[in-house]
C-alpha cells in the first residue's frame, strides 16, 4: 500500500485504537511520526466541520506534545494549515478514503513544508510569533 511504499507504516493500529490513544495520550510515539500528524487531521475531517477538526487537532496536539515533555514543539499556524489544506483537498476527492488522500496528495506527505511556502511566507511561517499565535498566509488565502 502507499504508506509501505513511503516507508510509513500506521496502519497496524485501526482507526479508533489511534484516535483512542492519541486522545488519552498513551499513542506510541512512533504512531505520531508526520503521517500521524496527517492521520490525526484526516480522521477529525472526517468526524467534523473544518473549523471543529482544526480546534480539535490543534488542542490534541498540544496536549499530546506536552504529555512527552515536549511542550516547545507545536506550531499553531503550521498545525491550522495543514488541516485546512487538507480539508480543501478532501472536499475535491471523489473516492475519499485514507489511501486514495495520500495518493491523490504525496507533496503534503513528502514536502508538507513546500506546500505551505505557496501560503506563507518563510520568514513569516518559520516565526516565533507564528508557533505561539495563529498567523494567516501573505502569500494567497487557503
Amino acid at each position: 500500500n502507499i504508506e509501505e511504499s513511503m516507508g510509513l507504516v500506521t496502519e497496524s493500529l485501526s482507526d479508533a485504537d489511534f484516535l483512542s490513544q492519541f486522545e488519552s495520550q498513551t499513542l506510541d510515539k512512533m504512531y505520531f511520526n508526520h503521517l500521524g500528524h496527517l492521520r490525526l487531521a484526516w480522521l477529525y475531517l472526517q468526524a467534523h466541520d473544518t473549523d471543529t477538526a482544526v480546534q480539535q487537532v490543534c488542542l490534541g496536539i498540544q496536549a499530546y506534545a506536552t504529555s512527552l515533555g515536549a511542550t516547545d514543539k507545536f506550531h499553531v499556524t503550521l498545525t491550522n494549515a495543514i488541516v485546512r489544506i487538507m480539508a480543501q483537498r478532501i472536499n475535491g476527492l471523489t473516492n475519499q478514503t485514507w489511501s486514495a488522500f495520500l495518493t491523490e496528495n504525496t507533496d503534503l506527505v513528502e514536502d508538507a513544508q513546500a506546500v505551505l511556502t505557496q501560503y506563507f511566507s518563510s520568514g513569516r511561517l518559520f516565526s516565533e510569533e507564528a508557533r505561539l499565535n495563529l498567523l494567516l498566509p501573505d502569500i494567497k488565502p487557503f
